[in-house]
Parts: C-alpha cells; structure tokens; sequence
C-alpha cells in the first residue's frame, strides 16, 4: 500500500498543473478540467458504492441465486458454479453471523453441495449421498477455522458488504474509482471500477493489479453483478485470478422452515461429526515408502534407485502459495549441492499431467530439479497432511526428518539438514 502512494506521488510531481500553467495556460485550463472530470466521477462513484452499502446494510433476510465463475492464480480451467441460499442475518452469532440454508451445483460435472447453519448446528455434505452435523457447543473452535470454506454472495450476507469497499478504501489515493452507466440485461445499471496496482509482494508474488467491478442496480442499488481480479507475477510468469459472481435472482422473503434441520435434502444421511484421529509423521528411522513415478521427460524415476544418495522430496502443488515460495530456496540447494551426493526431487500429487502445462511452468520459475507427478495415494503412505511438506532422505533410503509449511528461513534450515546428512558417512 506505501509503496503505491509513492508511485501516485511520484507521477504527480512529473504531470505538475501548476508547472504546465506557467508555461501554456490554456493546456494548462484543459488539463486542470480534466483532473476536474476526473475527480467529481471518482465522487459520483463513491457516493453510488456508499448508497449501495446502505442498502446492502438494510437486508436483514433473503433468498438469493447466483452463478459464480472463478479462476485461481495458477489454475488453466474456469470453474463455474450455481448456488442458491436463503439466509436470516444473526448479529449476535459469532461464528457466520447469520444462518443459512444453501446449496450448490457444478453444472459441468454434476457435483453438488449442502450447507446448513441453524446456529445450533452446522450441517454439511459435498454428494448427495452422507451428511455431517457439527454440534456448536462441542465444535465450535473446529467450526470457525473451516468457516471460511463456505463462500457467499457476501454483498448481501455480510457486514462487510465484501467486495463493496470499505470506507477508508474509498478514502486512500492508492485506490481510483470510475463511474459508467450500462445495461445487465436489461436491467440499467451504474458501474463501478476500482483499480489498485499494488506492487506487494506476497509469498513470492509481486501483486501487480487488484480491480473490482460492480454492476449496481440504477433503481434500488442492489448489487447485481461484481468481478474481482487479481494479477501477480512470479519468477517469469504472470498470473492472473478472478471471481465474476451474477446475482440472478434475489427476493428479501425467507421461509423459516428452510433454516431448520428438517428442510436439508432428505435423501442425504446425516452422520455426527468425529474428528479424524491425528496422523503423525513418519518416524525418523522408517524405511520411506518406496515409489516409481514417470518424469515429464517420459522417463521413469525409482525411489529405490537413488539408494547411496541423499534425496530431498518436496511434496508440492501449483496453486498451493507457499509451495512456490518454497521453490526458489529449494533449487538454489539443487544447484549448490547437486554434484554433492544430492538430488532434489519435487512431487505434485493434485495437477492434472494432461492440463498442468508443468514443464512451461517450472521453465518460468527456471527450476531445473526433477519434477514428477503422483496420485494422492502416495502422499498419503508418506503421511502428508499439509503442503509444502519436505522430507529428508538419506542414503540408505529411510527417512532422516521431516519439514512441514514454508517459512522464509526454509532454505537455511533445509542447508542445515543437508549438510549434516552429506557429512556424515
């Protein structure tokens, strides 16, 4: 954010109105009249955002449908959903702040979800098939961390009104604002644009726009539509996430019922929730699950055939974040001690080999260590629970420590377990 108000100031010291008006006044009139224009628009579209906060402030219920197209930074594919929910807010709930009754489809593969939240209880099920039910009173720590898993059209549910901006965005110069009118449908709208170019770096990603678009009703100031994207770079690759959510129908009138147990489908079979019993690490000293995985040069990689080297598998994914904070410590270590009794391999047990494009993003990052892909039955023998997990091989295949999560002293700590395993004989 500082840094953005810096490169704001710095253009507005090279583009000076008063430095063009000593030397041409009527460019100088045009100019200052368009910094004019451009002003009373940005106002115009805050005060459009402010009214159409208040209205969103004013719903206390509804039931809503929207489509939701997203894209995440390293995905190809865009996922497209359909979701319904009815919703009653609940200021006093400390955990969604309302309840909710909701339910989504995956129209490309038939998928579906169920969500229920009485504040007693939450019900949940990704099929059609067995439900879980999450006690509040027992749960209610377990409850708020996968909270945020459950996403909504939050203009609506939310006191935040996200993505609407909050006051004191709508005050930073850091953030430009411009106001259009256009039709959704045929339905007249004003549009809003909020444009920020950041420059924030963030685990390895140079943030370099974040925008929103609202498409806000010109009659009642509902929000009808909003895009919010993201541009970052990373190494050599720039990468882009969106969400495009379309509020296809809305109605503030909410049947109680449908905010009650009975109303979840009934062809789903509820089960009490138990929590998964904790799987710990592979102990040092165990004999590593063995393996052997194509590389994405079509030839075949054995975890037996490393045996009288020290191996480092790095259990990874590409739209896992710290993953690729990790990635540029670990090929440094690759390039330091490869012809040291080192190899360096990375596993991706999540992208899909036919649409992952991996060699062309491994080449923008400039990883040149082996990278293979695996199914998720291997990250499982190995006891991975979260990513990145790295584990240290020695030479006579059995496993010497395990790193779990990125940190940015991953590359001096993984140096310090390298070179005590390549010391010792």
């Amino acid at each position: 954010m500082k840094q953005s108000k810096n490169i704001f100031c710095l253009l507005r010291s090279f583009y000076d109105p008063s430095a063009i008006l000593r030397r041409t006044p009527l460019l100088a009139f045009l100019v200052v009249s368009t910094f004019t224009v451009h002003a009373q628009n940005g106002d115009e579209a805050r005060s459009v955002i402010r009214l159409s906060r208040d209205k969103c402030q004013s719903i206390e219920s509804g039931h809503y449908v929207v489509e939701w197209k997203q894209k995440f930074m390293s995905g190809n594919d865009t996922s497209f959903t359909r979701q319904t929910c009815d919703f009653r807010k609940a200021p006093a709930d400390t955990i969604f702040g309302m309840h909710f009754a909701m339910h989504e489809v995956w129209p490309d593969d038939g998928e579906t979800s169920h969500a229920l939240y009485t504040g007693d209880e939450l019900v949940y099920s990704y099929d059609d098939s067995t439900g879980t039910v999450m006690s509040c009173s027992q749960w209610t720590d377990k409850i708020i961390r996968i909270c945020h898993n459950f996403q909504f059209y939050n203009a609506l549910t939310n006191p935040s009104c996200y993505p609407l901006p909050k006051e004191e965005q709508l005050a930073d110069s850091a953030y430009t604002f411009t106001l259009t009118e256009t039709m959704l449908g045929k339905r007249p709208c004003y549009l809003v644009d909020m444009l920020q170019v950041p420059n924030e770096e963030v685990m390895g990603m140079r943030f370099i726009r974040y925008e929103v678009r609202l498409w806000i009703d010109k009659q009642d100031y509902l929000p009808m539509r909003y895009t919010i994207a993201y541009d970052a770079v990373q190494g050599r690759d720039t990468l882009c996430q969106f969400d495009d959510c379309l509020l296809v129908d809305f109605s503030p009138d909410v049947d109680s019922a449908n905010l009650t147990i009975q109303s979840f489908p009934s062809k789903v079979a509820l089960i009490d929730y138990t929590p998964d019993e904790p799987t710990e690490p592979l102990a040092e000293g165990t004999l590593a699950p063995e393996w052997s995985l194509p590389s994405l040069t079509g030839d075949t990689v054995r975890l037996a055939d490393l045996r009288g080297i020290v191996v480092l598998l790095d259990f990874f994914y590409k739209s896992c974040a710290p993953c690729c904070a990790a990635l540029p410590g670990l090929q440094s270590l690759h390039e330091k001690y490869k012809d040291r009794g080192f190899v360096m391999i990375g596993i991706d047990p999540y992208d899909d080999p036919e649409k992952a494009a991996m060699a062309d993003f491994l080449a923008k990052r400039d990883i040149t260590y082996t990278v293979l892909f695996s199914d998720r039955d291997l990250p499982a023998a190995y006891h991975v629970r979260a990513f990145p997990t790295l584990f240290f091989i020695d030479r006579d295949g059995k496993i010497a420590k395990v790193q779990r999560g990125y940190l940015k002293t991953l590359e001096e700590s993984v140096e310090e377990q390298l070179q005590k395993m390549l010391q010792s004989k």
